[in-house]
């Protein structure tokens, strides 16, 4: 097997083919040009005070703030409204020779990428260390899904950890025209001591391809330092707050089953809205802030902070 290094040109050939931890959780999608003014989407998710997910909101329920002025919402459509390009990355590198359930989590991700997609949908399956393996293409086919994790496998954890890199290179995927919901699934203890980018660098390039990261956080993989593993999910909490993610945090043997239906749950469950944005456009390095908040004080709305332009 290939050990691709970290870049976004890899990811291009690789993708030609075919609540623990409360926060944001939602993605954006590229904007689409009308006429002379630019219309831009969002994916948010609703849900009330006790956690329960709201599939049908309506555009008399939030409101969008850019630059602080409101935002005029076009349209929201729930309910998975698009098809869904899911990569899920996985930590493979040395620290995660002593988690004894790592088989039965590899299990647990075919069995969640089996339930999620549909014959539209897209997925594809990376391992990484300090190197990425390419592992499939962009597939929607169970056979394939299965080879992936075949391959997966017969790897063994070794090495150091370019968590931020292989975040970046992800994100800059190219889908060769295929459109949809991206979405990166990251699984392992979420250490980084090898990147050659920073984190900021890293959550700039998934939120300038309006892709959502979810972090799984696995504990169960031999961390006894505290304060490790404060700031691996600390970390995670920064990616996924930023993209519109959730972070969710693996420590009982059932935790990792759980962690994936949530996702699951959460991707089923995102509403996509539509609307025409201010007249500014967003800074080419920053972006615009923008805040989504719901117009009863019984329901919260997870929501990206960051919105770029889509030649930006």
């Amino acid at each position: 097997m290939n050990i691709l290094k970290v870049a976004a040109a890899l990811f291009s050939a690789l993708l030609g083919v075919s609540r623990v931890i409360p926060q944001s959780h939602l993605s954006q999608t590229a904007p689409a040009m009308t006429g002379q003014a630019e219309t831009a989407s969002v994916y948010v998710t609703a849900v009330t005070n006790k956690g329960k997910l709201i599939p049908n909101l309506k555009p008399e329920d939030i409101a969008i703030v850019e630059d602080k002025l409101l935002a005029r919402i076009e349209k929201v459509s729930c309910g998975k409204p698009e098809t869904v390009l899911v990569g899920t990355l996985i930590n493979i590198s040395g620290s995660r020779r002593s988690d004894s359930r790592l088989k039965s989590h590899y299990d647990d991700l075919e069995v969640f990428l089996n339930h999620l997609l549909t014959t539209d949908d897209g997925a594809y399956v990376v391992a990484f260390n300090d190197s990425i393996y390419k592992l499939s293409q962009v597939i929607s086919d169970r056979t394939q899904l299965n080879e992936a994790f075949e391959k997966l496998r017969r790897l063994q954890p070794h090495s150091s950890t370019a968590l931020y890199d292989t975040v970046k290179a992800a994100a800059g995927a190219d889908f060769k025209g295929r459109s949809g919901h991206r979405i990166l699934v990251v699984v392992g203890d979420w250490e980084d001591n090898s990147s050659r980018i920073t984190i900021d660098e890293a959550v700039k390039a998934a939120q300038r391809t309006f892709t959502t990261i979810y972090a799984v956080v696995d504990s169960d993989s031999g961390m006894v330092d505290k304060k490790f593993h404060k700031r691996a999910v600390a970390r995670a909490k920064e990616f996924t707050e930023e993209t519109g993610g959730l972070a969710y945090i693996v420590e009982e043997k059932n935790d990792f089953a759980r962690a994936l239906q949530a996702i699951d749950s959460d991707i089923a469950g995102a509403c996509k809205v539509d609307y025409t944005p201010s007249s500014k456009s967003p800074d080419a390095q920053q972006g615009t802030k923008i805040h989504v908040e719901a117009t009863s004080k019984d329901i919260s709305i997870y929501y990206p902070r960051v919105r770029f332009g889509i030649d930006q």
